[in-house]
């Protein structure tokens, strides 16, 4: 999935920050959970555009990518383009019953790749890149949550649900077991949503 394209950009690290788990306040029956994708190239205005889907896949030692569909994409085709330089962020959010709103930061990539394809009755464009991801922060350790499936190989590789705050770095917890996460791959659709989350051991 991440071979040619352009070469990998070194993104900024993030601002640290005291961590706090605002996530464990969400209620499933009152609060809505959403994925964002924005925009921007440090000069105009960022933007916020409708994803169908997207996945990811994120790590410290090696390239990441990250890729995102936009439909009925024809409106945005200038506004995109006037950004051409510019990056995409994913964000996993949520909004709560009084209607405020929580997100957290799950992907990043430079514009490396935009793609534009129209039918007689709609359009996507499909817009993805690489980057480097600067070295992780914070020290969290998290427990995996609705564990679907683990296979082991050159190290544990766990699918389950998406975690807001799981980043290459930390250590997961899995079933009792603990490992050190050395990457993590996000698929997300209308139909389905999780993570694998892997380490490597060589």
């Amino acid at each position: 999935m991440i071979n040619g394209g352009p070469l990998p950009v070194i993104l900024a690290a993030p601002s640290s920050q005291p961590f706090e788990d605002w996530a464990e306040t969400i209620d499933p029956i009152t609060s809505q959970t959403y994925y964002a994708c924005e925009i921007g190239d440090g000069i105009l205005d960022a933007i916020r555009v409708p994803i169908s889907s997207w996945q990811a896949t994120v790590q410290v030692d090696r390239a990441s990518y990250a890729q995102a569909v936009i439909p009925a994409a024809l409106q945005w085709v200038d506004a995109i383009s006037d950004r051409a330089d510019g990056e995409f962020i994913i964000y996993r959010g949520v909004r709560f019953s009084d209607d405020t709103t929580q997100e957290s930061e799950l992907a990043r990539a430079p514009l490396g790749d935009v793609r534009f394809d129209q039918g007689p009755l709609n359009s996507t464009m499909t817009i993805s890149g690489y980057s480097t991801l600067p070295p992780t922060q914070q020290a969290l350790t998290r427990t995996l949550q609705n564990v679907r499936s683990e296979s082991t190989g050159a190290g544990l590789r766990v699918r389950c649900d998406i975690d807001w705050f799981l980043r290459p770095g930390h250590t997961a917890i899995a079933r009792g077991t603990s490992f050190v996460v050395s990457y993590i791959n996000y698929y997300v659709n209308a139909s389905d949503q999780y993570m694998d989350v892997g380490e490597r051991l060589l």
